[in-house]
């Protein structure tokens, strides 16, 4: 009975909400994370419009090109893996924020008072923004976002550099790129 508890709990920790069966974290400039020559053939970013929670409209595009990276994290309130990830994030802000990092979230939620209590609960002190359609998230559909969390770490240039990132790969990622 206690290893099928143990089984449940570590399968909903590393598990994401959605219905992706498994999500890789992946560097899209190969293993080697540092800026090569290579790189022009990365994906680009696209742009996107949304309200943050006061409802103001923001782009990613504010935010892209500003930074050295911008982590694009799609996220909701009501989601375990995403909420037991968030830790993982605020630290990751704290320590590379002041180096070039910003970090975007966009909120999968439909109720704008589950997501600005969990922006609250959880220190959540980045730039956020929202449609409030859930999965019909415009954002979402628009990376092919089928579970969360999802991240997106985005260069200066507008390139896609990896996505997936959690937990120590995250920050190791970061710091790579952040040299």
């Amino acid at each position: 009975m206690k290893k099928t508890i143990f089984m449940v709990a570590m399968a909903a920790l590393i598990a994401s909400c959605g219905n992706k069966s498994k999500q890789e974290a992946t560097s899209l400039a190969g293993t080697d994370t540092t800026a090569t020559a290579n790189e022009s053939a990365l994906p680009q970013y696209q742009d996107f419009e949304q309200a943050d929670p006061s409802g103001k409209m923001m782009k990613l595009s504010q935010f892209v090109g500003n930074n050295k990276l911008t982590l694009v994290d799609f996220w909701a309130s009501w989601c375990p893996p995403c909420r037991a990830e968030m830790p993982n994030l605020v630290k990751a802000y704290g320590e590379f924020k002041d180096k070039g990092l910003e970090i975007v979230g966009v909120s999968l939620d439909e109720d704008k008072a589950a997501w600005t209590g969990a922006l609250e609960q959880m220190n959540m002190t980045w730039p956020q923004m929202s449609d409030l359609q859930g999965w019909d998230n415009a954002a979402a559909a628009l990376y092919g976002v089928r579970g969360i969390p999802h991240t997106l770490l985005i260069n200066q240039k507008g390139e896609i550099v990896a996505q997936n990132l959690r937990g120590e790969d995250l920050h190791r990622v970061i710091a790579e790129y952040l040299k």
